[in-house]
């Protein structure tokens, strides 16, 4: 999973509340690095961790989970058993993972009448502890999990929040899209190579890119992204259908208004 500091810790909080702040962890733990910093009389540890606190910075550490969530739209509680799959329909779901600190997956579920869910973990780790090998270049293609499996999954890694994109396809995208991912494509494609197997710490690159070249038709993703916050922040213009954001024991659906 690729993992990064988050953004926002002196900025207010815009999104929605669930409840109790899950800031803690990072609060603590830059609560600690400022204190070893006051207690240091090493100048060149003192250098080390400016460096650490100004790299940080830099890169957009220090945020709450879901930065990016519109305050205006409209939010419904929901239960997890409604959040399952409409019978034929086809489905795009792009899922984004926070941890408590930084925001560090992103996966994409793709639902097409009449074949196998297509789950692709770019770069993640679903699966590989399985007794039966159902990974196949970092698509499930045995067993592919629904929400409620995959936050299963999730909570094992104490993600505090998981965030669901969703957009009804067409037929034909969808099945250009589920070719697209099962059979890679090569350079004489008009969108040009591409395969799903992916680096660790890469998966959102590789799945907006994915998104940029396959998906103009439903959405558009104007560029690569690193950060997997940097991509919901995109997705949450491109009109989806709604968005469920999932915590422990507690579901909401967010849809435009």
């Amino acid at each position: 999973m690729c993992h990064h500091l988050s953004r926002r810790v002196y900025r207010k909080r815009e999104e929605i509340e669930f409840g109790p702040s899950e800031n803690l962890h990072s609060i603590l733990f830059w609560g600690a690095l400022l204190t070893l910093f006051k207690k240091t009389k090493t100048p060149k540890l003192c250098f080390v961790l400016i460096l650490i606190l100004f790299s940080c910075l830099i890169i957009g550490c220090i945020h709450a989970p879901a930065p990016n969530r519109p305050t205006y739209w409209i939010n419904t509680p929901i239960n997890l058993k409604s959040a399952g799959d409409p019978p034929n329909q086809p489905l795009l779901q792009v899922i984004i993972v926070y941890g408590p600190a930084w925001c560090h997956h992103s996966a994409l579920r793709l639902v097409c009448p009449d074949r196998p869910v297509l789950f692709w973990d770019p770069g993640g780790s679903y699966g590989l502890f399985h007794q039966e090998d159902i990974r196949s270049r970092d698509l499930i293609l045995i067993s592919p999990p629904d929400l409620e499996t995959y936050l299963q999954f999730t909570w094992i890694y104490s993600s505090v929040e998981v965030e669901v994109f969703e957009w009804d396809l067409t037929i034909e995208h969808a099945l250009e899209m589920y070719d697209v991912l099962l059979k890679g494509t090569d350079k004489n494609h008009p969108a040009g190579r591409f395969t799903t197997p992916t680096m660790g710490g890469f998966c959102s690159v590789v799945l907006s890119d994915f998104l940029h070249r396959f998906a103009a038709k439903t959405m558009t993703v104007p560029e690569s992204f690193f950060f997997p916050h940097d991509l919901a922040r995109v997705l949450y213009t491109q009109s989806p259908k709604r968005v469920l954001a999932f915590r422990r024991g507690k579901q909401i659906m967010l849809t435009p208004p």
